[in-house]
């Protein structure tokens, strides 16, 4: 494996998506019926730092994004270092990658304490190729570690 995959990478954006049954959203949300309401005259309502619009399903997406966002990746770990902070993404579970004009797109999931949302990771182009092949050795890993012996 080539270790120089393994390093510091600043994502252009990383963006969580949150979802929830539009009949709890009020009670689970602080200021729940001020963004419910807001939400319902638009289709979309930002509000503090998050975006909130309808799923195809009726349901509700809160997605908050960040730009600028440090990813470490470490051989022989599962888990990434974002902003300083170690957290495991769910790669067994999904890992789409997409290529778009000016970035490399992963979708894959974020294990939260209290929630596991949707995760965009947008990669520059200049560093996807090995912020990808990283990622692929932290899924394989993930997978090793699941498989019974």
């Amino acid at each position: 494996m080539d270790n120089k995959i393994f390093r510091l990478y600043t994502l252009d954006y990383l963006g969580k998506y949150y979802f929830y049954e539009a009949d709890e959203f009020i009670s689970l949300k602080e200021d729940g019926k001020y963004i419910l309401d807001n939400l319902k005259e638009s289709n979309r309502f930002d509000y503090k730092g998050a975006s909130y619009t309808y799923t195809k399903f009726g349901n509700i997406s809160e997605g908050i994004t960040e730009s600028n966002v440090n990813i470490i990746i470490e051989p022989e770990n599962i888990n990434v270092k974002i902003n300083d902070e170690i957290v495991h993404l769910d790669l067994i579970y999904k890992m789409n990658i997409k290529r778009l004009e000016d970035h490399v797109r992963v979708t894959t999931r974020i294990s939260e304490k209290t929630d596991s949302p949707s995760c965009l990771l947008y990669a520059k182009l200049v560093d996807s190729d090995d912020f990808v092949k990283a990622l692929e050795s932290v899924r394989a890993m993930q997978i090793k570690l699941k498989e019974k012996k």
